[in-house]
């Protein structure tokens, strides 16, 4: 499957039947909660007619989720944009071992990471998408 299909796939699966999903870091899998895959327009990159208004027709699609482990909320900033000079790559992998989704990794940036008491909530850029 392309890359475009799988994804619509997933986005399709996600919302009839909750997944699970896992993210690496430094070798270590921590589990994600709350997951939300969405479509959202890029960065403004050219000059609309009103106000010098940027506009864009490019689209990026994201993950958003919850990560409850404190430990790994210091490690994130190491793959974020902002305090470093580029992004890292991270991977989640979709953890249902049956079905279309299965063996699914996704490649991400993460683009934000809110921390709230005992969690954080991450979001997360996709980059790739592949069927191993």
């Amino acid at each position: 499957m392309k890359e475009v299909n799988l994804l619509a796939e997933l986005i399709k699966i996600q919302k009839s039947e909750p997944l699970s999903f896992s993210l690496y870091v430094n070798g270590k899998r921590y589990q994600l909660k709350n997951i939300k895959i969405l479509e959202k327009r890029t960065p403004l990159t050219k000059r609309a007619l009103r106000g010098g208004v940027y506009i864009s027709d490019k689209i990026v699609y994201q993950i958003k989720a919850i990560i409850s482990d404190s430990g790994l909320v210091n490690l994130l900033s190491n793959f974020m944009l902002g305090p470093n000079f580029e992004f890292k790559d991270l991977k989640i992998s979709i953890d249902n071992e049956s079905g279309k989704c299965s063996s699914v990794s996704i490649i991400v940036n993460l683009v934000s990471s809110i921390q709230k008491q005992a969690r954080a909530e991450l979001t997360m850029n996709i980059i790739k998408i592949y069927q191993e």
